[in-house]
C-alpha cells in the first residue's frame, strides 16, 4: 500500500516534470523563430544593409595590418569589458 503511493506520488512527479520539459521546449522553439525574424527583418533595414557590407569590407581587408591592430585593440577592450 506505501509503496503503491510512493510509486504513484514519483509517477505523478515525472509527469509534471515531462509536460513542464515540453512547454519550455514549445517557447525555446518560439523565441528561435521571433529571433530569426528580427535577424532578417534587421538585415532588410539599412542599418542591417550597413553594418553587412562593413563587414565584408572589413573581412576582404583582414589581411592589412591597420585592420589587424583595430581588431586587436577591439578585442583587448572587449575583454577587459566581459571580465
Amino acid at each position: 500500500m506505501l509503496i503503491d503511493k510512493l510509486l504513484y506520488q514519483q509517477r505523478l512527479q515525472v509527469a509534471q516534470l515531462a509536460e513542464q520539459g515540453r512547454q519550455r521546449q514549445k517557447l525555446l522553439q518560439a523565441e528561435t523563430w521571433l529571433l530569426r525574424q528580427r535577424a532578417g527583418a534587421f538585415i532588410g533595414s539599412a542599418p542591417g544593409l550597413m553594418l553587412s557590407f562593413s563587414a565584408g569590407v572589413v573581412f576582404q581587408m583582414r589581411h592589412n595590418t591597420t585592420v589587424k591592430t583595430l581588431r586587436t585593440m577591439v578585442g583587448l577592450r572587449w575583454l577587459r569589458w566581459v571580465f
